[in-house]
This record gives C-alpha cells, structure tokens and sequence, in this order.
C-alpha cells in the first residue's frame, strides 16, 4: 500500500517552488538511536511543523501536531519526530515483514540529495518499529525492492510516539561538492485518523511528487568513508523430486557492493542462491500468447529501476527454460530421462550510478551454463545426451542524460551471445521524453530495432513510438501511436506476446481531488483505442471505454469500468500467420468495491459481467472474486482470496486436420483460492505462508473448421471434442521464517511444494481436483540460508 500511494503520487510533477524549507544541523556529538528524543541535541533542534492532509481532506491542516529535526555528520544523517496524537489507543501498532506497512500507522522521510526531482529515497518506520524503504523515480514510481542499511528506533508514549532514524551517507548517492540543493519530505500516516499528511504538501493536480519536495538547508559537504561491504551466504537446500528422489547440497556465495566515486555502484553476485524465491502462480494457459511471471530473485529486483526504462528488459530469460528444451525428436523406443526446465546461473554482475551532471549508467551481465538432456533407449539401455541450451551470455546496458526541465534521452542496448551453433541476438533502442517548463505538458518517443542472427539471414525488427499528454491539472489527457512490424522480436532478453501491430489511442481524464460531501476523491476517464495488423493494415478492433473510480471520506473505494469492443479479427488464435479467426463485439461491465483497509477486518469484492453480440455460439462470461483481510492483535495477519470464472460458451484453438484449422466450442470453469499468513514475533524476526490452489476445467462440446473468410463452419472430420478435455490443478506452499540478527544480516528457513495434476475427465468438481492433487507428486524444497554483511571499514577497524 505504502508503494501504491508514492507510485500515484509520482504518477502526477511539475516544477514548483520549494513549499517549505527546515534547517539542518551539524553535531559534533552522535545521538544513540534508541527512540528517546531527550538528549540535548534533540531538545535544542526540534520543532513544530505544520503538515497538511492530503486525504482524506485534500489542502486541510493535519489534525495532529508533529515535531521534527534533522542533524547530520560525515558518516550519518539523522532525523528524530514526536508524533503527538490523543491518547496511545489511537496508535495503530501491527508488527509485519520489512517493506511492508501493513495497518501499522508511520513516518515517512523522503529525500532527494540532487534537488533534481529525478531520483530520492524514502525511509519509513511503522509505530511497531518495522522499516520500509524505496527509492523514487522523478517519473516511473517507487522500487520498493530496494533495501540498504540504516537504523531506527521507536518508543511510544502516552500522547504520542517518537522516531530516531540513522541514515548512513554510504546508503544513499548525493554529490559530494554541494549539497544545497538537497529537498526534502516528511510523510505521516494515522490509521485511526484515515489521514495521510505531507510536510510539504503535496497537490495530486500537479504532475509529480519529488518536486513538491520542501529544502533541507544547512548542509556542508560530508566526506564518509569508502563504501565496500561484502555479503558470504551459505545455503543449505534439501529437494525432494516428483519421482520422489532426493538431494541435499551445500552451497557457498558472495555478494559484493562497491560504490565508486559516491556515483557508482558495482554489484557482483558469485554462485547466486534464489532457493527461497516465492513461486510462480502456475496457470493452464489456453491462449497463443506466452504467459509472463513476475521476477521474484531479488538480486534482479534490487536496484533495477534504471533497466525498467522502455520496458524491454524481462531477467527472468537469465537462468530461464533452455531454447531447445523441445527441440530434440526421439527415436523409436527413445524416452526422455531428464530434461531440465531451467539454465544454471554461473555468475551475475550489476553496475549502475549516476553522476552529479545527469548521467546515469546501468549495465547488467549474467551467464549461465550448458543444459543438457538425456534420452534413454529402452531397448538397448543406452543413454545420449542432447545439449538443450549453450554457454551463453546476457548483457543489457542502459545510458540515460538527464535534460532542461526533468526532460531526459536514454540509449538501450541488450544483447545475448550463445556458443556453439546457436543464434544471437541484439536489441538497441532511443528514447526521448520531454517536459515543459511548468511540467504541464509531456512527449515521449522512441525508436527500437531487434535483431537475430548466426542462422542464415540476419532478421531486423522495427519499434515506433510517439505519446503526446496533458499530465497536470483537473483535466488531463493525450494521445498515442505504436508500430511493431512483423519481425519485431525482443524476446531473448524481454517479453513481448505478439508483433505485427499498429496501435492508435487517445484518452481524457477529470480528477477532482477535494470535491464536497461524501468523497475524498473521484476521477473519471474516457478511452478509445483502434488496433491494426500491420503486415495486412487490417482493422483488429476498436475499443471504447469508460471508467471511474472514488474514494468516500471513510476510505471505502468504488471502481466502474463500462466497455464496448466491436467485432474483431483475430490473426492469432488459429497459430497459422495472416489467417483470421472472426469474433463477435462485446460489451463489459466492471464493478469493484473496497472496504477500508485501515480496520482490523476489511474486504473487497469485484464482479466482471461480459456480453457478446449476436452470435451463435459465444453469449455471455462472469468474473467474480472477493477477498478478506483481518488483523488479529499486534502480531497476525491474515488475507484470504478467491476468484471464479465461468464461460460458458467460450470458443478456441484445439488443432489441426487434413489441412484444415480446427476451433472448438468449450465451458471453461476456473476457481483460484490463496491465503497468505504472517506472523511477526517482533520487528526483526517474522514468518509467512502463503497457500494457492488454482482449478480450472475445460469441456469442449463441438468442434468447427475455420474458413479462409475467418468464420466459422461445420466439418464431416472424424473428431471427437471429448478428447480434447482437460482438468488443471496446481498447488504451491511458500513458507519463510526470518530472523534479521544484525543489520543487513539474516537466518533464514524455507520450505515451497510445487504440485500439478492433469486430467481429462472433466465430470468431477473442485473438489475432486483436490482429491487429484492430494494422490499427485510434485517438488519440495527445504532449505536453510544464513547471510552476513560485512561493512569494510568496520573490518578494518577490527584489523
């Protein structure tokens, strides 16, 4: 949630002057971080500083007074608050996970060191003493993800609770020579209240977030010492095969962080370790399309940010299926013995920073190693083997010149280089974004090319993009155009589910942050989209849609989404290029409705009703869903969800047959239930599990030849649609237990299940698919990590 509301925030930035300015002060003498604001240091410093609300009444004054002061050193900058409130039940105090503020009420500090709006941190501790971190774009959000080392205390009074936080320099980039541009905010939030207020207020009508930014005044130039760390790790990982084979392994790493110049930062991950990443919600997908995971390695997740410009770099191709998994043939009386479904990762090295002029450079490599298959003949008992993927090499660089008014160009360039016979690939891109003077109008274009060689002819793919926006004010808007051709192709080192199009949009927006009465919010959208394939300049569909969405002043939020799509030519779902599958128009409705989450029990709920026009065989979908969120005491929280899908008359690829593409008419049912647990002893030692069961059953009822018009027909074909059935049931258990016993330093226990079953009886339930799953085998992971981190300069000191 804390994410949610600096990524909306950054949504919406335009420079303005500095609202606020605080006076920071050096001392001579370093205050113990343990929550107690009664040194002389803090005594002398703070002061009384008016924040205003930004919800749930935008503009007003905060209804609780805040104190705060900020000194600072050459190794450390420090902010002590007094959060007066009236009385010490009004303090909400949920012990969770780092990064993750849950219910608790916090205080924020929000900094940008260069004053250029294009980069800040911001530091956040809950009542309960739990830390959260992230760094801020001027223009794309907050990567929460990120994670450095600094110090907080909290100690909670009768009439308020006070903050001690100690920031390291080394933890943060800032230029050396001059630090008087450095701003600064200060964020508080009170869940009794439903208030979040600002120090420096902050206008959602205007286009950003860290150029609302107050001055931080006072600082000289602060000289700290080298910053090198190191972090050993060892992991312990018992796994447990679905043949029910066993092996326990030991493995040793490193991490190493050196940051050059206080610009730089090389990051180097030796024998990387990614045994207790949370797993992947497995689906059964029915599309042509690739289904995208979410990254979830944290050394891919960790200060990335730079290689999320233009949204061409997917890292989950490092260490990811191998390229010819299945693309070996077997003989007669071949089987497969093994046939990994993942590429060992050798080594992994991150350099990113960024100077005092702009210039901010980011360049990411990983290798991984041979994949090997083995085949087995069953006559003869011998065993080949089949290399499935080659040594190969991931490399991605990323050079970004900051510009007049926020404005920026960034040069993209991904390359992957394999041994051996196979193709390589290169992907380059340019991008331009522009801002005005006041940030009221923005433009953005780019120009992308992919390439693939090493098999014959060298093909080139073309990306054009151009955006043209109103971003501040009541009333925003704009208009888009992208083109992909038909050899367009990133995904070596990005996702992309389809090329081949040309897309044109345009949208206007209202937002009203302050209306009267009943809401602290609302905002309404319109948008039309028109799709082309290009290689044809065939019209795919045209999209109208309207939505909105409002907040009440007791928090609850309320979201319609009314659509129309017309009728549409599909050149994807019959998996043969340029021909066409004709669906009928649509209309949508989409209703959602959220309690507010600030109470110990809160729940949301969404329904999605789909209605096709005049057809034969397609009428209606239903979505639906809800979820329930409850905090039981200090220490539990728990989230419950489930989703349903019933389509009753869906229609889809299922093969092909003397020629002739055949679609098929199918119900699909899918229900999907997860609970997620966590209990937290205290701020430094937490565990949590998380369940999901995914169901979904496909009956297929009649099956259709498509004609070269892209309609439709009846077939004499001897198929029979029964045989095409099928029931999916994937299981996952994600537990984790970690215990922070120092700084950046932790023991942690993980245990994941990975279960999936397929049938093609379709006549049982749910409840039967549990049944299936309960009999099935899958794979189980237990391992045991233990990381320390070892700040250089403390060695050396000890040396």
């Amino acid at each position: 949630m804390k994410t949610l509301i600096i990524f909306i925030l950054t949504l919406l930035t335009a420079t303005v002057t500095a609202q606020q300015s605080l006076k920071a002060h050096r001392t001579g003498e370093a205050p113990k971080i343990d929550g107690n604001l009664t040194e002389a240091v803090w005594k002398k410093q703070l002061e009384t500083k008016t924040f205003t609300q930004k919800a749930p009444n935008a503009g007003q004054p905060s209804l609780r007074v805040t104190e705060i002061a900020v000194l600072y050193d050459d190794n450390y900058l420090y902010v002590g608050a007094v959060l007066h409130t009236n009385d010490k039940d009004e303090i909400r105090r949920l012990l969770t996970a780092r990064d993750d503020v849950g219910n608790a009420d916090y205080f924020g500090v929000q900094i940008d060191p260069f004053g250029q709006t294009r980069e800040g941190y911001d530091f956040t501790v809950t009542a309960a003493g739990v830390q959260f971190d992230s760094k801020i774009s001027g223009n794309t959000g907050a990567d929460e993800n990120f994670n450095v080392i600094w110090e907080s205390e909290v100690t909670v009074q009768d009439t308020h609770w006070d903050i001690e936080i100690r920031i390291p320099w080394n933890s943060i980039r800032f230029p050396k020579e001059d630090l008087s541009d450095f701003t600064i905010n200060f964020q508080r939030f009170s869940g009794a209240l439903n208030e979040e207020s600002f120090w420096s207020p902050i206008d959602p009508t205007i286009d950003g977030y860290l150029n609302q930014f107050g001055s931080l005044e006072g600082i000289e130039p602060v000289n700290p010492p080298l910053n090198l760390s190191f972090v050993p790790f060892v992991s312990a990982i018992h796994e447990t095969d679905s043949d029910g084979a066993t092996e326990t392994t030991l493995n040793p790493g490193l991490d190493v962080k050196y940051v050059i110049d206080n610009a730089y930062t090389l990051d180097v991950s030796v024998i990387p370790d990614f045994s207790q990443a949370r797993s992947d919600d497995q689906v059964f997908n029915l599309s042509p399309f690739e289904v995208q995971f979410a990254e979830q390695r944290p050394f891919f997740i960790e200060g990335t940010e730079l290689f999320d410009k233009g949204g061409y770099l997917f890292t989950r191709r490092i260490g990811g299926r191998p390229i010819n998994a299945n693309a070996f043939t077997l003989s007669e009386n071949e089987m497969v013995v093994t046939n990994p479904t993942s590429s060992n990762i050798i080594n992994l090295v991150k350099f990113t920073g960024k100077s005092q002029n702009g210039l901010s450079i980011g360049v990411l490599n990983g290798v991984t190693a041979f994949a090997k298959a083995e085949i087995k003949n069953t006559s003869t008992d011998e065993v080949r083997e089949v290399i499935t993927n080659p040594l190969t090499n991931y490399n991605a660089l990323v050079i970004d010149k900051q510009l007049k008014n926020n404005s920026s160009v960034t040069l993209i360039n991904n390359s992957v280089l394999r041994s051996g016979s196979a193709y390589d690939s290169n992907f380059s891109a340019l991008l331009y974004e522009w801002f005005n003077a006041k940030r009221t109008y923005r433009a953005s274009f780019k120009k992308a090319v992919s390439q693939q060689y090493g098999l014959g002819d060298n093909v080139f793919g073309h990306e054009y993009n151009a955006y043209v926006s109103k971003v501040s004010g009541a009333w925003t808007g704009g208009v888009s155009w992208n083109l992909k051709d038909e050899d367009f192709d990133n995904n070596d080192f990005g996702f992309l589910q389809r090329n081949n199009s040309m897309v044109f949009r345009g949208n206007v927006n209202y937002r009203n942050t302050a209306p009267k009465k009943w809401f602290q919010q609302y905002q309404l959208d319109l948008d039309h989209q028109q799709r082309f394939y290009y290689s044809l300049m065939e019209r795919e569909r045209s999209q109208y849609r309207f939505s909105s969405f409002a907040t009440t002043k007791g928090n609850q939020n309320l979201f319609v989404t009314l659509s129309y799509v017309s009728k549409r030519q599909d050149f994807f779902e019959a998996r043969v290029q340029d021909r066409v599958f004709n669906r009928p128009a649509l209309s949508e409705i989409v209703l959602e409705y959220q309690t507010n989450r600030n109470k110990n029990l809160s729940w949301a709920g969404y329904f999605v009703a789909v209605d096709y026009k005049n057809h034969n065989i397609q009428t209606e979908q239903y979505v639906m869903g809800y979820g329930l969120r409850s905090r039981l005491g200090q220490h539990f929280f728990a989230e419950f969800e489930q989703d349903y899908t019933d389509n009753p008359n869906d229609i889809g690829y299922i093969t092909n047959q003397e020629d002739q593409i055949i679609i098929g008419q199918r119900s699909i049912n899918q229900l999907t239930n997860a609970i997620q647990l966590n209990y937290a002893v205290n701020a430094k030692i937490n565990m949590n599990l998380r369940l999901r069961h995914y169901w979904i059953k496909v009956d297929y009822k009649n099956q259709y030849a498509l004609q070269q018009d892209g309609n439709l027909t009846v077939n004499n074909l001897s198929i029979d649609p029964d045989s095409f059935d099928s029931t999916f049931n994937a299981f996952n258990l994600d537990f984790v237990a970690r215990w922070q016993f120092a700084p950046a330093s932790e023991l942690s226990l993980g245990y994941r299940v990975g279960k999936t079953a397929f049938a093609d009886n379709v006549n049982g339930d749910y409840f039967d698919g549990v049944n299936t799953l309960s009999d099935a085998t899958g794979l189980e992971t237990l391992s045991l990590r233990m990381r320390w981190f070892l700040d250089f300069n403390r060695l050396k000191k000890r040396s």
